[in-house]
């Protein structure tokens, strides 16, 4: 049976009054192979993503397109949370945000919901965690034509990356991702060519960014969100957590200890000694890389 759009969790309506449904994420470009198709030469092949995330989030992320990505008028320079009624331009196309029923979030670095026993599983995962180091001074600095192409092709070139290499993105965070591998037998090797892959990117500082890895114990929802799980569990905080603890060391590439005991043969890496994190007793070896 086909739904009616008073079914629809969101959707997206273009001047002549067409809905597009988006029941999981949906890509915006001139390719015929996105979900939304744009025939105007301003705009790139694959130009434009909405991804569905954590409690029915819809976030709009552009990448690193020449002519950028209109969010109320505004061109975005980072993946931004869509509300009830913002207005989205890609070239010349225009269209509307409509999701009537969104449910308020939570922090976008929350990943929790409310499930019952027989709709959540536990499995092991990789969770890594990326962040743009200092993002204020970086919107600052930079010309406001040229920050949204930077971050832009950051992400796309990070996601194409993580997705070779068999992983996911999760969530977008604003000023960063969330990202997760399944663990699986010889999982190593692709995790840690994901890691080397950024790199270079770091090398260059364009932008600045630091990733923390751990693997854990994840709670998966039994119910997807779009195409992307809930995951939650104090083992997701523990990854956030570490991604703070290498900004407060200045390190941009750190590994927990679990982490660390699968990849060190794959990964070069040093000690950086024992730290606390808030919320966890005892204190935890960490592991630069």
């Amino acid at each position: 049976m086909m739904l009616s759009p008073s079914d629809w969790p969101a959707w997206l309506q273009d001047q002549a009054g067409s809905r597009v449904p988006l029941k999981g994420s949906c890509s915006l470009g001139r390719s015929v192979s996105n979900q939304v198709a744009i025939p105007d030469e301003r705009v790139s092949r694959r130009h434009a993503l909405i991804q569905v995330q954590g409690d029915q989030e819809y976030w709009l992320v552009d990448f690193g397109s020449r002519n950028g990505t209109c969010l109320n008028d505004q061109r975005i320079i980072r993946p931004t949370r869509l509300r009830h009624g913002d207005r989205i331009k890609v070239g010349h196309a225009e269209f509307v945000f409509h999701q009537p029923q969104s449910v308020p979030g939570a922090s976008p670095k929350t990943v929790l919901a409310d499930r019952t026993a027989s709709d959540i599983r536990s499995a092991a995962c990789w969770l890594l965690v990326v962040d743009i180091i200092d993002s204020t001074r970086l919107v600052s600095e930079m010309p406001a034509d040229e920050l949204p192409l930077l971050t832009g092709q950051w992400v796309a070139e990070c996601k194409q990356t993580i997705e070779a290499n068999g992983g996911r993105i999760n969530q977008f965070l604003g000023d960063g991702f969330f990202a997760y591998w399944h663990d699986r037998e010889r999982v190593e090797s692709p995790v840690g060519a994901a890691l080397q892959a950024p790199r270079r990117l770091q090398d260059q500082a364009r932008p600045p960014f630091l990733l923390a890895l751990h693997l854990g114990q994840a709670v998966l929802g039994g119910v997807s969100v779009g195409e992307e799980e809930r995951i939650s569990g104090p083992d997701l905080h523990f990854a956030f957590r570490t991604e703070k603890l290498a900004s407060k060391l200045g390190e941009t590439r750190l590994l927990s200890e679990t982490a660390w005991a699968r990849l060190a043969a794959v990964v070069e890496t040093r000690a950086v000694g024992r730290h606390c994190l808030p919320g966890f007793d005892g204190q935890f070896a960490f592991y630069a890389c």
